[in-house]
């Protein structure tokens, strides 16, 4: 048994915040690229049947490919993050998504309201704020990142490695 992510790749972030995430992202030294979760944890891994390979398809190629731009810095407690801007299309692709599969809630209803972001740094507390000036910094020298994510992603973490379990594409 192996849980699995419905999440959104974002490959342009790397060259921007690899380093961060390599020293401060657990998630990253486990094989999982820059990307902003829609559903964790969604399903076991042994309940991926073709029927619901095919639901997943369907769900996504009724919503638009989100075009975005990572520009901005926030924050949770103890994580450091860029929020995608516009916000809206990607809350709708995680809303969309807990509508057909209503067992399975963004976030993992863990937390009452459904904020997208890419994590840079997780379980930081006392580099928080040096974390965040570093990073104010490298979007300040390269610009805002653009992504444009053309499908979902399902990704599985099997023996604490994560690999792609399927790619669902967006209407174009």
């Amino acid at each position: 048994m192996a849980r699995t992510l419905l999440a959104l790749m974002v490959p342009e972030a790397e060259p921007l915040i690899g380093s961060f995430r390599d020293q401060y992202d657990p998630s990253a030294r486990r094989g999982l690229g820059a990307h902003i979760t829609l559903i964790y944890p969604f399903i076991d891994s042994e309940l991926l049947t073709p029927t619901l390979l095919a639901r997943l398809r369907e769900v996504a190629a009724e919503i638009p490919a989100p075009m975005f731009r990572l520009a901005h810095v926030d924050t949770f407690p103890s994580v450091v993050w860029l929020a995608p801007e516009p916000a809206k299309p990607i809350a709708q692709i995680a809303n969309a998504l807990e509508r057909a599969f209503p067992d399975h809630p963004k976030g993992g209803g863990a937390f009452p309201d459904f904020v997208p972001h890419l994590s840079v740094a997780r379980h930081v507390q006392h580099e928080k704020a040096a974390l965040i000036n570093e990073l104010e910094a490298r979007l300040a020298d390269h610009g805002p990142v653009y992504g444009w994510c053309e499908s979902l992603s399902l990704l599985v973490n099997d023996h604490r490695r994560w690999h792609g379990a399927g790619e669902f594409p967006f209407l174009h």
